[in-house]
């Protein structure tokens, strides 16, 4: 057996014995805090692109995003999958299948990342017409995918993958630092390469090599962490350790999370490409729009995977009451949060838009389409909550039932009515109605899951 670390025990006492928020606090703090550092890095390349004034540069930013996004898709399939079966394992005392599973979720990761690099290098122009880009900004977004995913793709994964499954070992802080360590960067070199390396017009390119090479500093930085941890078992990379039975796994509590952000990625080429009839300053406004929903969407990211290793491991563990209050104060940290966020976007919508272009017809767009997409804020809020919940006991038909609602499928036919019946400018109110219907289905499913776990405590209860 390997020596037993500080770390270690701090792990046990966050999972089995600390309160349980003082337990979320400190799973969650850390990865909020993260989140939002990389939701200020994001904005910061729209931010100084749009200083630009250039319609086409931003519009093409916009365009890459739901290709971008397939790495943040990736990422969650092989991290947050291998974190809920480590963190499960961990509250087995399996820890030999957790250190399985480590190294098998980042040779996964790897390899996807490869293909997906290649894929982009070889495809990316015809790709990115397919999903609305037009020859004003096909330069401008082909530049941006070529760097950031055909030569950043593989950084930029494992570093997420690295710190999903880093923190599903109760080692949040080394985890968000790792994450935070390339915002920093990236927001440092942003204009560097945009505005002093390379001349006037290629903007778009020092954004995209900035982040390239801040993701390059925190995979090396997580690679470091990783093997100077000599007594961990679940860190581990050095031992040729990996099994096909935890790849499966991988993929069941990974998927949910993978369809998620790729179903969103097809639902905004979708809109991208309807609202792309209305000119590039629709598409530029829309993409603003979404780098402001970020704020929201990074603070219940982070509470919702700082929150998984905790439900993971109760569950394993059989501590049904510390996982439901684990649950329960989590949604609500999640809906106060949000619901104050979507007020704030309505009656601030245009000088939040302002701030990163200065084009009044894209302010107009960005406006009408950020008071409509905030609605979905506190509803997806909770939705997210819940999918966390079945990713973490390692149920995976449950959140692939609420990740196809969320988006993807249910807003791309109402997309195409509201088209039909009211005009493109309306179709963004696809958005709140699907999203009620996946908090819906969902709070059903949980009800139904929790009730089981109540039969489970019952019966143990009259066992003992």
């Amino acid at each position: 057996m390997p020596k037993q670390t500080a770390a270690d025990t701090s792990a046990k006492y966050i999972f089995e014995d600390a309160p349980v928020k003082k337990a979320v606090s400190s799973m969650v703090m850390p990865t909020i805090i993260s989140q939002l550092v990389l939701v200020v890095y994001n904005m910061a390349d729209t931010w100084y692109v749009g200083l630009t004034n250039n319609a086409n540069a931003v519009a093409a930013i916009s365009l890459c995003l739901p290709v971008y996004s397939l790495l943040t898709a990736l990422s969650n399939l092989f991290g947050i999958g291998g974190a809920g079966v480590v963190a499960r394992a961990m509250g087995r005392g399996d820890d030999s299948f957790a250190h399985k599973t480590f190294v098998t979720a980042v040779l996964g990761a790897f390899s996807a990342a490869a293909v997906y690099s290649l894929l982009i290098f070889f495809a990316g122009r015809r790709i990115l017409f397919v999903i609305g880009a037009d020859n004003g900004d096909i330069g401008y977004a082909v530049s941006y995918v070529r760097w950031t995913i055909a030569i950043g793709g593989i950084p930029t994964i494992l570093t997420s993958v690295f710190g999903h499954l880093v923190r599903s070992c109760g080692n949040p802080k080394a985890a968000s630092f790792g994450m935070m360590l390339g915002a920093f960067i990236n927001i440092l070199l942003d204009p560097l390469f945009m505005f002093v390396v390379l001349p006037s017009g290629h903007e778009v390119t020092g954004a995209a090599v900035a982040t390239a090479v801040s993701n390059v500093v925190s995979l090396v930085y997580f690679l470091v962490y990783i093997l100077r941890r000599k007594n961990g078992t679940t860190f581990s990379l050095v031992r040729k350790s990996h099994s096909q039975g935890c790849f499966f796994e991988i993929l069941r509590g990974g998927m949910p999370g993978f369809c998620m952000v790729a179903l969103a990625m097809l639902s905004n080429c979708f809109l991208n490409s309807m609202l792309s009839t209305l000119g590039s300053d629709a598409v530029a406004g829309i993409g603003i729009v979404r780098k402001i929903d970020q704020l929201a969407y990074a603070v219940n990211q982070g509470v919702t995977q700082g929150m998984l290793p905790i439900v993971a491991y109760c569950y394993a563990h059989g501590n049904f009451p510390r996982m439901k209050q684990t649950i329960v104060y989590c949604a609500l940290y999640t809906f106060v949060f949000s619901f104050a966020c979507m007020c704030v976007s309505i009656v601030f919508a245009p000088q939040l838009i302002s701030f990163f272009i200065r084009s009044s017809a894209t302010i107009f767009y960005g406006s009408q389409f950020l008071r409509v997409i905030c609605i979905s804020i506190p509803v997806y809020s909770l939705t997210f909550v819940i999918i966390a919940v079945f990713q973490a006991v390692g149920r995976g038909i449950e959140p692939f039932i609420l990740s196809f609602l969320h988006k993807g499928t249910l807003d791309i036919f109402i997309m195409f009515y509201i088209y039909h019946v009211y005009g493109v400018s309306k179709i963004t109110f696809s958005s709140p109605v699907s999203e009620t219907a996946a908090l819906i289905t969902g709070i059903v499913l949980l009800r139904r899951f929790l009730k089981k776990t109540d039969s489970k405590c019952s019966f143990k209860s009259s066992a003992v």
